[in-house]
């Protein structure tokens, strides 16, 4: 990037604008942006994230819309390579936008497009090839943690940033953690590359705002504590020709539902927190004025999921508790509790000493098992309407969920009901289940039943997952819908099917999704490949995969 800019060059920011250092996951940050908001009054807010993805603002914070949920950008040509960008209710984007619509104001992202992004090498997988062993290193997080006398850099966040309610105390904490960051964080050359993109694209935006004519006073800027120390006028913004020579590939935006398991570092989320419905407990104290009740909400909840489990625990065991919580967070003369003294006032009050005893409860209050909820409608891809339609009309919208559930099938037809649809609704359940499989959709994963010779029984375990959803997505490039999907999948097996055998398998999963059209194509396949069959171990095959579907057909 060129480091000098020209007086008269349109692009060139000449103030400051307010720029407001983040975590993209903090409940903390969000009400301090709020508050920050409300005594600046700005006329525009620019928040990272991709710039391609304003069109989708109204239906993040719609009414009926309820986080977490996610942005999906995926390239829309095989290999396909997806990004995703989560947003919780306590997510300080998710703040400043709900805060933008309720007072009338703009409300635009500045990062790179998802053209751009998912072109980038870091973002689309491909990684320098070197001999070298990496010598390891402390984490420059560590190292923050470590010199405070923290166990690990969640605590030493928590403690310094989010239970600090001072006036501004967490924009400029923010502001010299991230110089910190810059200073001593070392990053691979292709990742360091890619955040000067980054930071030098989001300048030209904040340049375009003001060349539009909004007072840079006007104007607040969010984006993650890393970023905030380069948001100032003495950097240069993007030029015209560094923007022409960015790589590009077609893309698609989408918002899906997304899960707090998902959203949480447990899950390998790089730039998750670990305890995300914790913060979402911390988060409902904090816009109930009452953040010193959330050591009594968090040990509260954990002997609440006791007690449903059957071990009883009295109130006055909660309350010594909060005690013990207060007083740990005064020896490490932190303002109020961390999640880690919680921690040890569950185990040592609730828990009578045994970590065991309260760690399923402990992960229940702190990851939860909630997943967003978005609109019918809303989602921009054909696929996933029909997929949602297709669980209302199977009546499966229950099993959408993080938790697993198990489902029995009887695919015999019901005659104790007076419509067909009602007749053969575990047969289509059946269909629609194996269509998913065929699609590498992991929403329903089949089991083994009791009646292993009996046909007209199946078992499934079901459980939704940010990753089904990404999968759902991938498979419009199949078809429009499901069905298409899987019929499209089908031909692309029988094309590579050389054997008798792999025809045969199409065959019989083709019979098991329902899809006959497709079993019409496979036999023909397969005569076709029969007729030059030599070897026995692939005819054997084809007759035990075929010997039930002839036998029995669609029951």
């Amino acid at each position: 990037m060129n480091k000098k800019s020209l007086p008269d060059d349109p692009m060139t920011t000449h103030d400051a604008v307010h720029v407001f250092g983040i975590r993209h996951l903090s409940p903390g940050g969000a009400w301090h942006l709020r508050e920050f908001l409300d005594r600046i009054r700005p006329e525009v807010i620019l928040i990272e994230g991709l710039a391609d993805a304003d069109e989708l603002i109204p239906h993040i914070v719609g009414s009926d819309t309820r986080p977490p949920v996610a942005i999906l950008a995926y390239t829309d040509e095989l290999p396909v390579r997806t990004l995703v960008y989560p947003i919780a209710a306590y997510s300080p984007e998710y703040q400043a936008l709900h805060w933008a619509r309720a007072h009338g104001i703009e409300a635009r992202f500045i990062d790179l497009p998802s053209d751009v992004f998912l072109s980038l090498p870091e973002t689309s997988g491909i990684r320098p090839q070197t001999d070298e062993p990496l010598e390891p290193r402390e984490s420059i997080y560590h190292t923050f943690a470590r010199q405070a006398g923290e166990p690990d850099h969640e605590t030493w966040w928590e403690r310094h940033f989010e239970h600090n309610r001072s006036t501004d105390s967490y924009r400029l904490a923010a502001l010299e953690f991230g110089r910190g960051l810059r200073q001593h964080e070392e990053d691979t050359p292709l990742r360091s590359a890619e955040t000067l993109v980054r930071e030098a694209y989001m300048r030209r935006r904040i340049a375009e705002t003001i060349r539009k004519g909004v007072a840079p006073e006007r104007i607040v800027a969010i984006v993650g504590a890393f970023h905030a120390p380069v948001m100032g006028p003495d950097q240069p913004p993007m030029t015209d020709a560094e923007l022409a020579d960015l790589p590009r590939t077609r893309s698609r935006l989408t918002l899906m539902p997304y899960s707090y398991f998902k959203l949480s570092s447990q899950s390998g989320y790089g730039a998750g927190n670990h305890a995300p419905a914790y913060f979402e407990l911390m988060w409902d104290a904090m816009c109930a004025d009452d953040p010193e009740g959330l050591p009594a909400r968090y040990l509260s909840r954990v002997a609440r999921h006791l007690r449903k489990s059957g071990t009883i625990r009295s109130a006055a065991e909660v309350i010594e508790g909060v005690r013990l919580a207060n007083t740990l967070a005064a020896l490490k003369d932190g303002t109020a509790p961390a999640l880690c003294d919680l921690r040890d006032a569950a185990t040592v009050l609730v828990g009578h000493g045994e970590r065991s005893v309260v760690a399923e409860a402990m992960a229940r209050v702190e990851v939860g098992t909630a997943i967003g909820t978005l609109p019918e409608g809303v989602s921009q891809t054909s696929i996933q309407d029909d997929f949602n339609r297709e669980l209302k009309r199977l009546k499966l919208e229950r099993y959408r969920t993080t938790v697993k559930q198990t489902l029995a099938l009887d695919l015999r037809e019901n005659r104790r009901v007076k419509s067909e649809e009602a007749a053969f609704l575990d047969l289509n359940r059946s269909f629609f289940l194996h269509r998913l499989q065929t699609l590498g959709i992991s929403f329903a994963a089949r089991q083994p039943t009791r009646q292993d010779a009996a046909t007209w029984a199946e078992a499934w375990t079901l459980q939704w997952s940010p990753e089904a959803e990404i999968a759902l997505v991938e498979s419009v490039l199949l078809g429009e819908t499901v069905e298409l999907a899987t019929a499209y999948a089908f031909r692309q097996k029988l094309g590579e099917a050389g054997t008798v055998d792999q025809a045969a398998e199409v065959i019989e999963s083709a019979c098991a999704c329902g899809m006959f059209g497709v079993m019409d194509l496979a036999r023909q396949r397969l005569q076709y490949l029969a007729g030059e069959a030599s070897e026995f171990s692939a005819v054997a095959r084809a007759a035990e995969r075929l010997r039930e579907t002839i036998r029995y057909g669609d029951v």
